[in-house]
């Protein structure tokens, strides 16, 4: 049996199965990310390139994936600059330039 939770979205409520509401959680949370901001200004070209990107991600299910696009379109649609925030940025991995310490095993 689905669960559904219900979503307050604008003057509407929805009901979202469990795929869609994470989605949906997850791209109202990215629109905000000043770490994931499109350029500004916005363009068709930039906002039809990030939905499609975002409809079809292989990674995530195509109900996933439409909550997120929802999400970030209504976040979009809200732009409440009370909720903007910077994401932790995980460093690039560093290249290691000495040598680690060789360890020997001992036979008992």
């Amino acid at each position: 049996m689905t669960e559904y939770e219900r979503l307050e979205v604008g003057n509407n409520t929805i009901e979202a199965d469990t795929e869609f509401a994470s989605g949906y959680y997850n791209g109202n949370l990215h629109y905000y990310d000043t770490n994931c901001q499109l350029p500004r200004s916005l363009t068709s070209e930039a906002i039809c390139t990030f939905v499609q990107d975002n409809l079809f991600d292989q990674q995530a299910t195509f109900q996933w994936n439409v909550g997120f696009v929802f999400g970030w379109i209504t976040a979009l649609c809200e732009n409440n600059p009370a909720f903007f925030f910077t994401s932790i940025v995980i460093p690039e991995s560093t290249k290691v330039t000495e040598a680690l310490p060789i360890i020997t095993l001992q036979e008992a």
